[in-house]
């Protein structure tokens, strides 16, 4: 039943990324009112969780944990890409940006920031915590789906 385990995927990525989100934006002197970026963030992870970390989750604990680290790099570098394209496109639209140069600078300026905050010690240390639960929770998921799906 690999669909039961993309499910389980898609729901866990999706609420631990929301909650990693909303301690992401306490890193902020003054964080956003607007609960907008937590639910860009957990959609992009869920739908990473779906297509990419459900579909590789197998009985092995170790496998799992290093298929989870990789969804986390591949949510964290698809969302910093999608915020940068619409910051570039709102930027440019505000006429902030000259040219196309200028704003794939601003881009890569504002991912960079975005990374530098992120490097916290105790927000790593949240990122590695969840990424150790999603493995245990993912691995019986996946383990509970095969039982079921052999014992028929």
């Amino acid at each position: 039943m690999p669909t039961f385990t993309r499910l389980a995927a898609f729901i866990f990525f999706g609420v631990a990324m929301y909650y990693a989100s909303t301690q992401y934006y306490l890193l902020y002197d003054e964080p956003p009112r607007s609960g907008r970026g937590h639910v860009f963030v957990a959609l992009t992870a869920a739908f990473i969780g779906w297509s990419f970390v459900g579909k590789r989750i197998t009985g092995s604990m170790v496998r799992n944990f290093t298929v989870v680290i990789q969804g986390y790099i591949a949510g964290l570098l698809l969302t910093l890409f999608l915020y940068g394209v619409y910051n570039a496109f709102t930027e440019g639209y505000a006429r902030r940006y000259r040219d196309l140069e200028e704003a794939l600078e601003g881009v890569f300026r504002i991912s960079t920031e975005h990374l530098i905050r992120m490097s916290d010690s105790g927000f790593l240390l949240l990122l590695l915590g969840l990424g150790v639960g999603m493995t245990v929770l993912l691995t019986i998921f996946h383990r509970y789906a095969e039982f079921r799906r052999l014992a028929r």
